[in-house]
């Protein structure tokens, strides 16, 4: 397999992971649902299936690491993944940038910029991608430029994204970022039942106060008392929003 001058991706390397041999014609479809290529030139989804691996990775498996070589961009078939940047110190700690699922695409900035990754990438749940390395996707831009412009609006909106984030952080109390979180979680992962919304998060304890930047301690009291006012059900690791209207009050 050929990397151009990026060294491989940690996964290449690992044995949670593996490339699955798929004929050209299921990555032409698979890639085709993807609704951020929607309505590009055939030509494109031709190239991208050509160039395109299918890599399959279990929960819990790196996808890449922050500062190693940007050798692929990723876009998300199936499955949840968390990007977070880690913190070294007397306390080290991770602070979750987004949790990113079917649809996504992951590393672009930069294989782009053909920098080391400035974030760290980890599947939450098994996940289905397909790996462009830099040096092909490249060519696939440069060839068809409406392509390269879906790219770009990709880049643009997880910058908007990531201001968001920042906005979060500064201008929001922790139980206002909590509500704020469990509100996204439930959107994108649960179900409407006659109870309420019920989801069991793909994010665990810990990582649910790294993406709200707070404690692990002051997430379970943020919890509780959404329990004690009869907002939230918590059973084990299940989320049941009982008032979703007053959740939203709190944001």
């Amino acid at each position: 397999m050929v990397y151009g001058d990026n060294a491989p991706p940690s996964w290449a390397q690992l044995p949670g992971a593996r490339c699955r041999a798929v004929q050209h014609l299921t990555k032409l479809e698979g890639l085709q649902e993807f609704e951020l290529l929607s309505g590009l030139d055939e030509g494109v989804f031709q190239a991208l299936a050509i160039a395109a691996e299918v890599l399959e990775i279990g929960a819990g498996t790196p996808l890449y690491r922050e500062g190693e070589p940007s050798g692929a961009v990723y876009f998300v078939r199936e499955g949840r993944v968390k990007l977070f940047r880690s913190f070294s110190g007397r306390k080290p700690r991770d602070q979750i940038l987004g949790v990113l699922g079917d649809g996504a695409v992951l590393g672009l900035d930069a294989a782009l910029e053909g920098r080391p990754q400035s974030h760290g990438a980890t599947a939450l749940t098994d996940c289905s991608l397909y790996a462009v390395f830099r040096d092909d996707l490249v060519e696939i831009m440069c060839r068809f430029p409406e392509a390269s412009l879906r790219l770009s609006k990709a880049l643009a909106s997880r910058i908007r994204e990531l201001e968001d984030l920042v906005s979060d952080l500064v201008f929001h109390s922790a139980p206002q970022r909590v509500a704020r979180m469990l509100l996204r979680l439930a959107t994108e992962e649960g179900r409407v039942t006659k109870q309420g919304v019920v989801f069991e998060p793909s994010l665990s304890r810990q990582e649910m106060a790294e993406a709200t930047g707070i404690s692990r301690e002051a997430l379970s009291r943020a919890l509780s008392r959404l329990a004690r006012e009869g907002i939230l059900d918590l059973e084990g690791r299940t989320i049941t929003i009982l008032k979703p209207s007053e959740l939203r009050a709190r944001t």
